[in-house]
């Protein structure tokens, strides 16, 4: 990151997905490529996202990672963020991860060229500083490639794919939604510009949308 992000601090998770959504809904109102994180935290977001007035047909998204487990599993997240966006018509890209990492990069990478750039990446923040299934420590970071096989993650399942940073750095807009006391620490860390993972994505243009739990305040 090449320059202080712009925060935001909400008094309540809710109100930070709320804000997400508004951004979302506000950047991608004619169509267009955004990158959508997967877990529990931005599940709301989408929630209100999905049901914004937008050229839905024109917009292509693809999860910042994917856990390699079979298409229908629960945990997967391109089948959490359809759920959470509902029966609209966009087009969600998704990672062939039940063939496992390295093949589902290989898949993967031409289809990522064709979307860049992205012109949002909505991401979260792990507490160690990870984002997508991009740990740290990890050799998926220092890949060149678009598309990272991840094997032994520190966070269940081990076996995963991801957007590199080559990929997330293509980003005109990259939000991070980070909310709870347990991000506390890893926030604190990415506003101070401390090598984490997450800061190592150059885009033009950083947000922290952060609930008073996460940021530390009363």
């Amino acid at each position: 990151m090449s320059h202080p992000p712009f925060l935001e601090v909400f008094d309540t998770p809710e109100s930070a997905a709320r804000a997400a959504a508004r951004l979302l809904a506000e950047r991608l109102s004619a169509g267009g490529r955004a990158v959508l994180a997967g877990g529990q935290t931005p599940l709301l977001a989408y929630t209100l996202f999905g049901k914004a007035d937008l050229l839905w047909h024109r917009l292509q998204l693809i999860p910042s990672d994917e856990r390699c487990l079979p298409p229908e599993h629960p945990e997967r997240n391109d089948r959490a963020i359809a759920a959470a966006l509902g029966p609209q018509t966009y087009t969600l890209h998704r990672f062939p991860a039940e063939l496992g990492p390295e093949e589902a990069a290989r898949r993967m990478e031409q289809t990522v060229r064709e979307l860049l750039p992205f012109d949002l990446a909505l991401l979260g923040l792990g507490e160690d500083g990870h984002t997508a299934s991009l740990f740290p420590d990890h050799p998926a970071l220092a890949s060149t490639r678009l598309v990272v096989p991840v094997r032994g993650a520190p966070k269940a399942p081990p076996e995963r794919v991801s957007l590199g940073l080559a990929a997330l750095s293509q980003s005109a807009t990259v939000i991070y939604l980070v909310t709870g006391v347990a991000k506390r620490e890893a926030l604190r860390r990415l506003l101070r510009g401390e090598d984490i993972p997450a800061n190592r994505i150059q885009a033009a243009e950083v947000m922290v949308l952060a609930d008073r739990a996460a940021r530390g305040e009363p």
